[in-house]
């Protein structure tokens, strides 16, 4: 009895990260916050114009964009299964 438990709750364990959503949010996070964390500082230092303040808006504008879409791909796979 207490294996079929046992077995009963790891299986609907297993049920419960069947989608690839969360992955997939996970990876938007990092790779967002790994963009503001790293390029920003080296925009500051390294410039081919010298214009600063327009290379950091412009990557700023092109990370959140990548983000939202990164999201809004994240949404549409919220029901395919994991391959792991």
């Amino acid at each position: 009895m207490i294996r079929f438990f046992f077995l009963l709750f790891l299986f609907t364990s297993a049920c419960a990260q069947l989608s690839r959503e969360d992955q997939f949010l996970e990876e938007c996070e990092k790779t967002r916050k790994r963009s503001y964390v790293f390029m920003l500082p080296i925009f500051e230092r390294h410039t081919a114009s010298g214009d600063t303040e327009l290379n950091r808006t412009i990557w700023i504008g092109n990370t959140e964009l990548a983000y939202k879409k990164c999201i809004s791909e994240a949404n549409k796979n919220r029901y395919n299964l994991r391959s792991n």
